[in-house]
């Protein structure tokens, strides 16, 4: 396989990533922050901070992100437990920031920490998929082959 068609292969998995897989868990955020009753710090209610934070938490999450291609491999099963790790551990990050106010805690710390780490093993197999299940895209894969 040539290095351009490997190339070329992950340009387009990369450019589908972001879009295919984050979903706004904002209203189910503001749902848990209503039932939980929790407060930011200035006493306003967390769950008016949830509603419309999406854009925000996704920049967050995705603001240091690299797709990485050295673990992806063949994948053949699909990708919706990754994908549901990852929208959980979203929805945690965003009643965590929430609850703190906007304010990056050492709980908000640790959450962005956990839903980085699913977002990198979301990566993993859904680029990996994408190879498998896709013959165009199969060369992003260089699991059994040298690059040329």
């Amino acid at each position: 396989m040539s290095k351009a068609a490997r190339d070329s292969a992950r340009v387009v998995i990369q450019a589908r990533f972001q879009e295919s897989v984050d979903r706004d868990v904002s209203g189910l955020a503001a749902q848990q922050c209503g039932e939980r009753d929790l407060r930011a710090p200035d006493g306003t209610p967390a769950q008016l901070l949830c509603l419309g934070s999406h854009p925000g938490v996704t920049r967050l999450l995705w603001r240091d992100f690299v797709p990485g291609w050295d673990e992806v491999v063949y994948v053949y099963d699909g990708t919706r437990s990754e994908q549901a790790r990852y929208l959980n551990a979203k929805l945690h990050l965003t009643v965590a920031l929430a609850a703190a106010g906007d304010e990056a805690t050492p709980g908000v710390q640790a959450a962005l920490s956990h839903a980085r780490q699913t977002l990198h093993a979301l990566w993993l197999v859904w680029a990996g998929y994408q190879a498998t299940t896709t013959d165009a895209l199969a060369q992003a894969v260089t699991e059994f082959e040298d690059v040329r």
